[in-house]
């Protein structure tokens, strides 16, 4: 491969000793062999830090380790940008220091920005990967559940022009979004959009980051599933979760704050469109209107507390009656929704 296709492999961390080789072990073993890894440290204080440097002493002439000054944590948004401005790559790419690649991942990944050289970002759909506590032997994150992965929710192998791709993430509600560790992204888009917003410490740094890109730049979505995404209660969303400042499918304060800074970077770089439009002010309604949340929150437990009464009063054949006319409500209000969006996805083509 020559100097041009050259890929920066950025890997951030905050301690995770426990993950950490077999991440940087997934890159080493790539069969794309034009690659350099920049392991940026976000103020690990655990061993996290002496595996990293040994791998940078070990392999010197691909794999780099990097701190903040003072061995401050910046969080992941700064750290990413220090990871892309130590490198060199024509490409920029990204896997957390918990997370893995496939063997094939990266040059499947430049072949396809080869054939679509106008694209600013290629991405794949991610594995949420719980099976890998079984493999170690250790608890599940959570009992029963397969691995899964995720829908992305658009054409494949096709150009996506701006912003059709931001308009999907929007009126999916983020439920069709790459993770961090599927992206493939030339280095001269990263520097125009201005990389990551700093701002962003933790939650939806990655929203913001894909919002901008897909705003400004067309994106190629491919089918391969090359990335798996641990999920682990120690990650950033789990705790968030625990915290209350996240939650997979109600309303959040995170979500307001990303929200926010969308209508804003979109008024302050003049991008105006219906359908983006539309869909920030209509999901920003329930923050500034608390009584909404309120409500559906009413509604959901009236649901809840109405068939736990109707289990205890009524005969099993009446309550599976009364079961499967609720399961129609719930199935009609589903099918709604699915043509709003349907709906939404005719203007962005």
């Amino acid at each position: 491969m020559d100097e041009g296709s050259l890929v920066t492999c950025v890997m951030i961390f905050l301690n995770g000793e426990k993950y950490i080789a077999e991440a940087i072990d997934s890159i080493l073993a790539q069969t794309y062999r034009n690659w350099e890894l920049v392991l940026v440290d976000d103020g690990t204080t655990d061993g996290a830090t002496a595996i990293a440097q040994d791998y940078a002493q070990r392999h010197p002439n691909r794999v780099r380790y990097i701190d903040h000054p003072g061995h401050e944590n910046r969080g992941m948004s700064a750290s990413r940008n220090a990871g892309v401005r130590a490198g060199r790559g024509h490409f920029v790419s990204f896997l957390d220091a918990d997370d893995v690649w496939l063997p094939d991942r990266l040059e499947k990944f430049v072949k396809i920005a080869g054939r679509f050289p106008e694209a600013g970002m290629i991405y794949g759909p991610t594995l949420y990967w719980y099976s890998w506590a079984e493999e170690r032997g250790v608890a599940p994150p959570v009992d029963g559940q397969d691995d899964f992965a995720g829908h992305l929710d658009l054409p494949v192998n096709r150009l996506i022009p701006p912003p059709v791709a931001m308009r999907r993430f929007l009126t999916t509600k983020g439920g069709c979004l790459p993770g961090i560790c599927s992206l493939l992204i030339r280095r001269d888009a990263y520097d125009d959009i201005g990389g990551f917003e700093p701002d962003f410490r933790g939650l939806y740094e990655d929203q913001a980051f894909l919002s901008k890109m897909t705003l400004a730049y067309p994106v190629v979505v491919i089918v391969d599933v090359l990335d798996k995404y641990r999920q682990h209660s120690e990650s950033c969303c789990y705790r968030s979760a625990e915290s209350g400042e996240y939650h997979a499918e109600d309303y959040h304060p995170a979500r307001f704050t990303y929200l926010e800074w969308l209508r804003t970077y979109c008024r302050v770089n003049d991008i105006a469109d219906a359908v983006i439009d539309r869909e920030i002010r209509r999901q920003t309604r329930p923050y500034r209107w608390p009584i909404i949340i309120h409500a559906t929150h009413f509604a959901s437990r009236l649901e809840q507390s109405g068939k736990a009464f109707l289990q205890r009063v009524l005969p099993d054949p009446v309550t599976q009656r009364a079961q499967s006319a609720l399961n129609r409500m719930r199935d009609r209000r589903r099918e709604r929704r699915a043509r709003e969006q349907a709906t939404s996805a005719k203007d962005n083509f």
